[in-house]
């Protein structure tokens, strides 16, 4: 997680860790179980949390090296055994629980990977349904209360599958909207909560899939923007969250930490990046980047950015993130690329 979330947020900041991929790559290559799977460290239990924060950290050093370091056959193994049979869920390891979480994750790193079959999420979706709750966001399990970052999960991974359908969305979105804080401008996790900058991105790039959901046609984007207060996110991200000796924190008076660091700048971004197209056509801002088609089934490779919503000076702009996956769109389309040739 820690590889991840570091070299995630330098990215944003446009820094590159080219020259650091190599040694980035060999120590998860230490991290990769002998029966599939990443550990959170050499010698660990392998964990479908650290998997996907490994998968994403070889994405974002984007070399084909690091693509080549996953054993995707092994891989595939450690998803399927993941698998719960009787109820369409993901345990997170052997033996562990089993949380809209692990559902996220297995299906990010199938789809990655190129591993995405009808039976490794035969009944996912469903499973996921009984996870929406009254007030109208989705628990860690059914029955639990609504939560930010389940609720991402959950959405992020029935975008991949093609599955909203199963979800109530007018009260998702009331219930997503209503989860910004009219006086610290930032967004709480769940209801009668504080504000902690990590859900501008949890709860900040649902709005994103949403959108996509409600308005699926790229023309029909409002150029408006999100339907919650863009810059009054990225006042609090900018003005409450940054710690003066550098890094990003939870909210004033606590500590800086990378988890924050990389979410506040990751929700700092989606409140940045108006109408971030999600399309299976090349995009404007792909074509910058890449050479090829960028052609996909799944609607969700390809990211455009075609306007900018900026709280203070254009120094404050970071680069686009994709908001299934938490990585910049052309990582994630040259990954697909590579992944979906073999």
């Amino acid at each position: 997680w820690l590889c991840y979330w570091t070299i995630q947020a330098l990215d944003l900041l446009g820094e590159s860790t080219a020259r650091r991929a190599s040694q980035i790559v060999g120590f998860l290559n230490k991290c990769q179980d002998t029966e599939g799977g990443f550990t959170g460290g050499p010698g660990q239990l392998p964990h479908l949390a650290t998997t996907y924060s490994a998968v994403l950290a070889l994405l974002v050093v984007g070399t084909e090296e690091a693509y080549k370091s996953i054993d995707r056959e092994k891989m595939s193994l450690f998803l399927h055994r993941r698998k719960c049979a009787n109820n369409g869920g993901f345990t997170m390891h052997d033996s562990g629980e089993q949380d809209v979480r692990s559902m996220y994750t297995a299906i990010v790193v199938a789809k990655l990977l190129n591993l995405l079959t009808p039976e490794l999420v035969a009944g996912s979706a469903e499973w996921l349904a009984q996870c929406q709750t009254y007030e109208g966001g989705l628990g860690g399990c059914p029955g639990n209360e609504a939560h930010g970052g389940y609720t991402f999960c959950g959405v992020a991974a029935l975008v991949i599958l093609g599955r909203t359908d199963v979800l109530d969305m007018p009260r998702l979105l009331r219930w997503v909207a209503n989860r910004q804080m009219e006086d610290d401008r930032g967004f709480q996790g769940r209801t009668n909560k504080l504000v902690d900058s990590c859900y501008s991105f949890w709860q900040g790039a649902v709005f994103p899939l949403l959108s996509y959901v409600m308005h699926p046609e790229p023309d029909s984007h409002t150029p408006s923007g999100w339907l919650f207060d863009q810059r009054a996110l990225q006042q609090y991200v900018l003005m409450c969250a940054q710690h003066a000796q550098g890094g990003l924190r939870d909210k004033p008076g606590k500590g800086c930490d990378y988890y924050h660091t990389c979410y506040a700048l990751a929700g700092l971004s989606v409140a940045q990046h108006n109408n971030l197209v999600l399309s299976p056509e090349p995009s404007p801002f792909l074509d910058k980047h890449l050479d090829g088609d960028g052609d996909d089934d799944d609607g969700v490779v390809s990211v455009s950015s075609s306007s900018v919503t900026l709280f203070g000076p254009t120094e404050n702009v970071v680069e686009a993130t994709h908001p299934v996956y938490n990585v910049r769109p052309e990582k994630v389309a040259r990954a697909m690329r590579y992944f979906y040739s073999l």
